[in-house]
């Protein structure tokens, strides 16, 4: 009698963990070894040069006029973006960059003029 509870016990251990697997988890990839950056060697020429490298590779930034300027590591941007949207991209593709401390975005967006609506405007009626 022993046995037969103790093999039932061992047998319901081994298909219980099979059956808690989780079938549908997806399999974690390995991620690239990060590869550091000595930023004490770096220049600053260094850095405004990937920064304008990372901009020009970005395709929603390609056609834009917009300066870099590094002092210690900070990044500035200057000149002028078709959307704010765009200056949001332009900061965070620049803060992408190693050795970026931070960045200063000064661009500014082309504002497009809406024209106003009427105040006193009275429907249409199509009768």
């Amino acid at each position: 009698m022993k046995r037969i509870l103790i093999s039932v016990l061992a047998l319901s251990l081994a298909t219980s963990a099979v059956w808690a697997q989780n079938k549908t988890a997806k399999t974690v990839k390995a991620k690239p070894a990060a590869v550091t950056v000595d930023c004490s060697a770096t220049t600053d020429g260094q850095i405004t040069d990937n920064v304008k490298a990372k901009l020009a590779g970005t395709p929603s930034l390609k056609d834009q006029a917009i300066s870099v300027a590094t002092t210690a590591g900070v990044v500035t941007l200057t000149g002028k973006v078709k959307t704010s949207s765009s200056k949001g991209v332009a900061t965070r593709m620049a803060k992408a960059v190693p050795c970026v401390k931070k960045v200063d975005n000064r661009c500014e967006a082309e504002v497009k003029a809406v024209p106003p609506k009427a105040k006193n405007a009275k429907p249409k009626n199509s009768m």
